[in-house]
């Protein structure tokens, strides 16, 4: 798998002499490597890229995958609020049509996407949920349990409950969805235990995820590449970007396998953001030529994996265990 990795990355760079071996990097090309080496799973790649690769095959066929998505781009930036952030500018209308014009050319499912209170624009989820995708809720500010009280956490996800209520009253909502934010619960058993009660009396339905893109590592360097309208950089970040998520995939799998005994229905969790904008549909089309068939998240949840009380840290096992198999967690 890893040199179908590489060579993924030297095709994107060919025409720049991005992956020659006699030359240099030039400086632009050397300050791009260094962003990209400070994320865990590319230091731990190179660090390992001596080792016996895995051969790439069929090694997704067959498997299914419901995609997700947490957070959601905007209409408008607002330097004001966002001048800290490289990718302040992907806050636009024409990035939210480039999310729904890929999963609608990929014929995915409906899509679950799940909301910050904080950051939530209503005019462009009403066109979210007309276009027959659907909602989940993060809290209001992405507060984790892990800080404050149970009521504390119970009172963030009310709001955005109130935030989002508006839109109940235009579009059926047949399920109410909640993911906690960064898939943390914290260490304390007791917090969790009352947040839990409280999703089960109000019919929210728990969504972990088995596979974490962790775009968000991506996202910064390769809005600073655009800001520097160095386009070789962005592309060598979109390529190793691909090929980590390819990586990241199929060690979910084999994950999976091992945990569970048996393959499951996965649970791809990515963010909204310039990089993903910019090549979703590039990244479904090239899943679905691997073999992944696409299902909604309804039909992934009925994997009787996702039928246990702690289902977000049990899904978090895979993650945990792929990011061992990529060197970046050692083994117990």
């Amino acid at each position: 798998m890893r040199y179908f990795l590489v060579a993924i990355v030297c095709l994107s760079l060919f025409t720049a002499n991005a992956c020659s071996s006699k030359d240099s990097p030039k400086p632009e090309m050397k300050r791009c490597q260094e962003e990209l080496n400070t994320i865990p799973e590319v230091a731990a790649s190179l660090k390992s890229r001596n080792k016996q690769p895995e051969e790439a095959g069929d090694a997704l066929a067959g498997m299914e995958i419901a995609l997700t998505i947490n957070r959601m781009v905007r209409s408008t930036p607002d330097p004001n609020r966002d001048r800290d952030d490289w990718c302040y500018i992907e806050n636009t209308y024409e990035n939210f049509d480039k999310l729904l014009k890929a999963l609608r050319d990929n014929g995915i499912p409906p899509t679950v996407d799940f909301l910050e209170g904080e950051s939530l624009d209503l005019a462009l989820q009403e066109e979210w949920l007309r276009s027959g995708n659907l909602i989940g809720d993060l809290t209001f500010r992405g507060v984790s349990p892990k800080k404050g009280s149970a009521q504390d956490f119970i009172d963030t996800l009310s709001k955005i409950e109130q935030e989002l209520s508006p839109l109940w009253g235009k579009f059926e909502r047949k399920h109410k969805y909640f993911r906690y934010p960064a898939l943390k619960l914290g260490v304390d058993s007791e917090r969790p235990r009352e947040i839990r009660a409280y999703l089960k009396q109000n019919s929210f339905i728990e969504v972990p995820a088995t596979i974490d893109s962790r775009d968000d590592y991506f996202s910064q360097p390769y809005c600073a590449a655009l800001n520097r309208d160095h386009k070789v950089c962005a592309n060598y970040i979109s390529a190793t970007f691909k090929s980590m998520m390819l990586d990241r995939t199929v060690r979910a799998r084999a994950a999976a396998q091992k945990i569970v005994g048996r393959d499951i229905k996965q649970i791809l969790m990515i963010q909204a953001n310039q990089l993903t904008c910019d090549f979703l549909d590039e990244l479904l089309r090239w899943y679905k030529a691997l073999g992944v068939r696409f299902i909604s998240l309804e039909d992934a949840l009925s994997d009787p994996f996702y039928a246990a009380e702690d289902v977000t840290n049990n899904a978090s096992q895979i993650i945990w265990e792929t990011k061992r198999g990529q060197g970046v967690m050692k083994g117990e």
